[in-house]
């Protein structure tokens, strides 16, 4: 998956699952065009997890027993950018049979939120 596409899927998740549904339609065969809102929801929660609460090298995974939909989140290494705690994220998603991976860096902004630096 390029990684302008992955930049704004993961700008995405800080919306509700329903806007989110409805922005996904330049990923066109990839696995994030097959999921739902609930899926958006397990992943996002996912993620948000492993940013938080992993140490790096750890893995923090997601399933949705209704979809059978799936990924991963594993923070890779955690450094300091312009004095914000920054980490390196690896995800993994895998729906209908079709799987993606790319590697983001989140930083932590003064309000909490993690976003992808630009």
């Amino acid at each position: 998956m390029p990684i302008a596409r992955f930049i704004l899927i993961a700008a995405a998740f800080a919306l509700a699952p329903a806007a989110i549904a409805q922005n996904l339609g330049f990923l066109a065969g990839g696995p994030m065009e097959r999921m739902n809102a609930d899926d958006i929801r397990l992943l996002t929660k996912n993620y948000r997890e492993a940013l938080e609460k992993l140490p790096d090298g750890h893995t923090n995974a997601w399933l949705n027993s209704k979809t059978g939909h799936s990924g991963t989140a594993t923070p890779q290494k955690s450094f300091e950018r312009a004095g914000r705690k920054c980490r390196l994220v690896e995800f993994t998603n895998a729906a209908d049979g079709l799987t993606g991976r790319a590697e983001f860096t989140f930083c932590k902004q003064p309000d909490g939120a993690w976003k992808i630096p630009s």
